[in-house]
């Protein structure tokens, strides 16, 4: 509904400033989104592949929102928990940011400026998504989830990259795969 809102802000706009009508279904019709906000990464056999910056459960729940109209079958998001503290301190609102998903991948947190004190851990976090919804795994090497991608998807699913840090990476991995 975001998208929505800003396409019919800029249709507007474009109507005001006296750009044709053409022009303006052009330039919509071109338009690819924006990079990292469910952006399209590519599909592979048939498993459509996207990634997302969101990193705050707010952010998590409005694009698995989205994403879920666009699941034909299974929606699977690999979460890359950003910071430490964040982790922490929203541990409960991201136990629930997952429930439309029917798996979600978890990786170990992206530390960015942070050192790791040992107060919060990706394990805990899974258990905790766990206990809301039992849809969680917790897999903190990407060629493990490249691998694990490889073995439990199928035709019509979505992966779903999430995170503010390097996970774009698991997407780029498994599109570059030579087997499905």
């Amino acid at each position: 509904m975001h998208n929505v809102s800003n396409a019919l802000a800029a249709i507007a706009s474009c109507h005001g400033l006296g750009v044709s009508k053409g022009a303006i279904i052009k330039g919509l019709e071109n338009y690819n989104g924006t990079r990292r906000r469910l952006e399209h990464k590519g599909i592979i056999n048939n498993i459509r592949v996207m990634d997302d910056y969101a990193h705050h459960p707010t952010e998590i729940q409005a694009s698995l929102n989205a994403a879920r109209a666009l699941a034909n079958n299974h929606l699977i998001c690999i979460f890359q928990p950003h910071t430490y503290t964040r982790t922490h301190e929203l541990l409960d609102d991201f136990s629930r940011a997952f429930a439309l998903v029917d798996t979600v991948i978890v990786t170990d947190i992206y530390a960015a400026r942070e050192k790791d004190t040992g107060i919060i851990n990706s394990r805990i976090l899974t258990d905790r998504i766990n206990l809301n919804t039992g849809n969680a795994v917790y897999i903190p090497d990407f060629n493990d989830i490249v691998k694990y991608l490889h073995e439990n998807t199928a035709t019509g699913d979505l992966i779903l990259t999430m995170g503010a840090g390097n996970i774009y990476q698991v997407a780029d991995m498994f599109l570059s795969a030579t087997t499905v």
